[in-house]
């Protein structure tokens, strides 16, 4: 076999491994956000959320990285949750954040709700804390 045709052969190789092993190891970046829940009148909650692995100080760590894997780390695009669920009409506010990094990418988020069960149907656990 000529020299030229195994090199070629080599280099065809080495680029698929690479691009094999490129794939998990962006998926396998950390993850680390805080996030604030604040209800008008009272003291921010503050929790921060590791994922890749799950972890940090959010009650629900698993399930709220579970979530945001579904929407690639875009908070805006969570889909609603049990929008059946009737809110009872109760007007305190509620602001959350969430800022950090999503395997590699800022993320910045805020949004304001009318009440915690508005936000909870909004954003499922991500906020619940």
């Amino acid at each position: 076999m000529p020299l030229p045709r195994i090199l070629a052969g080599a280099a065809a190789f080495c680029a698929a491994a690479a691009c094999v092993t490129a794939v998990p190891a962006a998926a396998a970046m950390p993850s680390v956000l805080t996030l604030t829940a604040t209800t008008e009148g009272q003291a921010p909650h503050v929790v921060e959320l590791t994922c890749d692995p799950d972890g940090g100080t959010h009650p629900a760590a698993q399930t709220a990285c579970m979530q945001l894997s579904q929407v690639d780390g875009d908070v805006a695009h969570l889909p609603a949750t049990q929008v059946h669920i009737f809110c009872p009409m109760i007007f305190q506010p509620i602001t959350v954040t969430a800022t950090g990094l999503w395997r590699g990418r800022a993320v910045q988020f805020q949004d304001k709700y009318t009440n915690s069960c508005q936000r909870d149907n909004m954003t499922g656990l991500l906020f619940r804390f």
